[in-house]
């Protein structure tokens, strides 16, 4: 899994990187984002974001709960060691 925040907007302006849009990114953390203004990248972002809808799939709320013992361990294990990871 990739953790990054992309957007296009108008098919030319480009934005990928880590960084969230709010204030506290903007001040406390080490995050950095690149734009480009390119119409020919934003095409290419905008097919990019298509094929990873495809390649998607929805998980609803009781497939979610029903998820196994295991996996749920590791996401306890991982919320205890957030603030470090």
């Amino acid at each position: 899994m990739m953790h990054a925040k992309t957007i296009v907007a108008d098919g030319i302006w480009s934005s990928i990187g880590s960084m969230n849009f709010d204030n506290r990114s903007l001040a406390f953390n080490d995050e950095s984002n690149i734009v480009v203004w390119d119409r020919a990248f934003g095409a290419e972002m905008d097919s990019t974001f298509v094929d990873d809808l495809r390649n998607a799939r929805e998980i609803k709320l009781p497939e979610f709960k029903r998820r196994p013992w295991a996996e749920r361990l590791v996401e306890l294990g991982a919320t205890a060691f957030s603030r470090l990871l």
